[in-house]
């Protein structure tokens, strides 16, 4: 497209714009919008088109100020308040784009670019539950709109994680978790389900005979799917669903009057045991909202490792070598641990696996905030991590883990496939012999772990 001329007629020269900004060529659009200004053409037209050329140049502070401009001239345009607030977006002015978002919503309560634009911002300013019901608005207004459908399926994926679903799955954990319950519950029987999810562990409770179920559910999407994956199977005359965390819990207003639940289930666990606050749910519950000698499950948790070689694993988040040259000062940024699934990688352990922490999870003593374990070198090798896994006690009679199968191995006990495993790299990796010791040191401070390795030699932590 050529340049336009000064003396270009200025409906000619919008005319142009518009073609300049359809075909991807923002910067003659933003010559032939500043011509039908100085002519006087349909100036907001012309603003509101030379801000979102502006925009598409990268001159976003110009952008701004026409779209500024084009809604002081009409305050109504809500197409400038759209596109001004995807200028204040990129610009990191939040509050002022959903200001913007706002006032064009008002203005055209059913347009999907104007709906799917605000859901976007509330997302990225952590609003989801009202980002998503912007999302809905849109498909029940146009359901063939791919973007609104897509936006919409992205939002609750991450408002449900993925993890739920391997979690639903895993058949060895529903089966224990079930059976422990069904050990666990009297027809007289209150439940409390902490971190309830989909529900399934409440009408696991329910149909083991439980006269009450509270299923508690701080996420408000999977609160309300739990509700009707309960209504589905016909258990919500015994189920309630709260949507709050368990620590917001009223007993007087939110359990059943002159009731305290006796058994208490939850699965609020991550590949290191404490990272989703499992310790601080437990606590609380076994002091406030339980009656005296209830049924705790499970009633303990522990954080297992093993010194591991596996080259293979040890390339996930370290580098020495490549293509002839060195890369060593890229283990800088290395991750302190890397979750992986156990089928991802192999290797074999070089001394026998240890646990690092046990908790009681029943309102027993604490477990020491740090330890310091001298661990012996069984095999020769290169020890390239130390691998983590979880074990659940849910009562006498039923035990869980996710321990991977190493080298030269059967699967034993009751593997859950849905937890992945933590791995801490060592790097540089440590060639061992048997007779050798390594210092492995570990704390938590209830919400997470932490742990270094000391190379025996140097004393250096790995």
């Amino acid at each position: 497209m050529k340049a336009s001329h000064d003396d270009l007629p200025p409906g000619e020269a919008l005319s142009l714009a518009r073609q300049c900004h359809a075909q991807g060529d923002p910067w003659q659009a933003v010559v032939h919008c500043r011509t039908a200004l100085s002519g006087g053409e349909d100036p907001v037209e012309a603003l509101v088109l030379l801000g979102r050329s502006l925009a598409a140049t990268g001159d976003l502070p110009g952008a701004g100020h026409q779209l500024s401009r084009a809604i002081e001239t009409d305050p109504a345009r809500a197409d400038a308040y759209q596109y001004l607030a995807e200028v204040n977006m990129q610009i990191g002015r939040a509050p002022e784009a959903l200001r913007c978002y706002r006032h064009a919503l008002q203005l055209r309560p059913d347009d999907i670019d104007v709906l799917n634009g605000y859901a976007l911002a509330l997302w990225g300013t952590g609003q989801l539950d009202e980002a998503r019901s912007l999302l809905q608005r849109a498909v029940e207004r146009e359901p063939g709109h791919a973007f609104s459908r897509r936006n919409l399926r992205l939002l609750d994926s991450r408002l449900v994680d993925r993890w739920h679903f391997a979690m639903v799955n895993d058949e060895a954990r529903n089966r224990q978790f079930a059976a422990a319950l069904e050990r666990a519950i009297t027809p007289r029987s209150v439940v409390l389900d902490i971190g309830a999810g989909t529900g399934l562990l409440s009408m696991m409770a329910a149909r083991a005979g439980a006269r009450q179920v509270i299923a508690c559910e701080a996420n408000p999407a999977l609160a309300s799917l739990a509700r009707e994956v309960i209504r589905d199977n016909g258990c919500s005359d015994r189920i309630r669903v709260i949507n709050k965390s368990s620590l917001q819990l009223d007993p007087e207003a939110d359990f059943p009057r002159h009731t305290r639940p006796d058994v208490l289930v939850a699965e609020v666990f991550d590949t290191m045991v404490i990272g989703e606050g499992a310790l601080n749910t437990f606590t609380h519950a076994c002091r406030y909202l339980l009656a005296p000698g209830a049924t705790v499950i499970p009633r303990q948790a522990v954080l297992f490792a093993g010194l591991v070689e596996s080259e293979r694993l040890w390339r996930e988040g370290g580098a020495d070598r490549a293509a002839g040259f060195d890369l060593t000062r890229l283990n800088q940024f290395r991750p302190d641990s890397i979750a992986l699934e156990a089928a991802s990688f192999g290797g074999r352990l070089l001394a026998d696996a240890f646990p690092l922490f046990s908790f009681d999870l029943t309102g027993g003593p604490q477990t020491p905030a740090k330890v310091s374990l001298d661990i012996p070198i069984l095999e020769p090798g290169v020890c390239h991590a130390l691998v983590y896994w979880i074990q659940l006690h849910l009562d006498a009679g039923a035990v869980i883990d996710n321990r991977p199968v190493f080298d030269g191995e059967e699967q034993a006990g009751h593997y859950c496939r849905h937890w992945y495993q933590s791995v801490k790299l060592l790097v540089p990796p440590l060639p061992v012999t048997p007779g050798m010791t390594l210092r492995v040191e570990a704390s938590h401070n209830r919400q997470n772990v932490a742990v270094v390795v000391m190379d025996p030699h140097s004393g250096a932590l790995l």
